[in-house]
């Protein structure tokens, strides 16, 4: 039995409109040529892909599994299109991007605007989010991840790296004789939790390995949070050197034991796996590429 893709089509606008009602109006068709499709392609397969309520409507295991395959292969569909409509190779349509709240602040949301004047005939939804995306069942073209790459089925490309430094307050530095990591102890950690905690942590200089239990006393999940609070004379904190350029070109932080390694860590541009990359996703690469890496 050949599978009929139009029912794949009402079928995941059900899926991402929450109701059968919403799904109609997206279409452009009437709820019960909706409910009847849907009805088919559940006797195609043989299975039950969406739970109903008098209220929305919710995939079952079956409907995920059809959905986040379904979406993947209508998305390349869309592409297509878009790519012979794109004839004069002007990026124009939506662009959806997701990068971690502190990155996206201080790199993504400039390149954003900067982009969107550049082609004016592109729209950018820009998501900023410390949790991890899916970018098929969201439906984004781009991600940005920081740190350590999970293994994915996307298609992902390192553009540059940071390196974990030891930053405190001048006064804070000042207070306290930090020639060694162990001389660490004496100062309270306070941790951005986006930051993998590790314990022991582990420093480095030349052949010399130092591995020092520090145990934070906070955590925040913003880096302006730990940085307003790292700036206060109490504590010290541990963070990507991309995020804290400018404090300590002010002079607002200074690096403690700069002559000790911590981890170093990688800057992903996440894109989905067997999709087609419209014109507006290439334009904004290559300027991620011209900026960052």
């Amino acid at each position: 039995m050949r599978p009929n893709l139009n029912r794949l089509l009402y079928f995941t606008a059900v899926v991402e409109e929450g109701t059968i009602t919403a799904a109609a109006e997206r279409l452009g068709v009437s709820k019960a040529v909706v409910s009847k499709q849907i009805q088919m392609l559940e006797t195609d397969i043989g299975q039950s892909l969406l739970l109903r309520n008098t209220r929305r409507v919710a995939p079952t295991e079956a409907g995920n599994l059809l959905y986040s395959s379904a979406r993947g292969a209508l998305t390349t569909v869309e592409n297509a299109f878009d790519q012979v409509a794109e004839r004069d190779q002007t990026p124009r349509g939506l662009l959806r991007i997701t990068a971690p709240v502190d990155f996206g602040l201080d790199f993504i949301s400039p390149l954003v605007t900067r982009f969107q004047e550049m082609y004016p005939q592109v729209q950018v939804d820009l998501l900023l989010s410390d949790e991890r995306q899916d970018l098929i069942s969201e439906r984004l073209d781009l991600s940005f991840q920081i740190g350590w790459l999970r293994e994915t089925g996307n298609v992902a490309r390192k553009i540059n790296t940071f390196r974990e430094i030891v930053v405190a307050a001048p006064a804070t530095a000042a207070d306290h004789e930090i020639s060694h990591p162990k001389d660490l102890t004496q100062i309270p950690l306070i941790l951005n939790t986006a930051v993998a905690e590790i314990a022991p942590w582990r420093f480095t200089q030349d052949h010399d390995i130092c591995d020092v239990l520090l145990t934070p006393v906070v955590k925040m999940n913003i880096t302006m949070a730990v940085l307003a609070a790292v700036q206060s004379r109490r504590y010290f904190t541990i963070l990507p050197d991309i995020l804290v350029q400018d404090q300590l070109a002010t002079g607002a932080l200074v690096q403690l034991l700069p002559e000790w390694s911590l981890r170093t860590g990688g800057i992903y541009t996440v894109t989905p796996s067997g999709q087609l990359r419209s014109n507006a996703l290439k334009a904004f690469l290559a300027l991620v590429r011209t900026e960052i890496g």
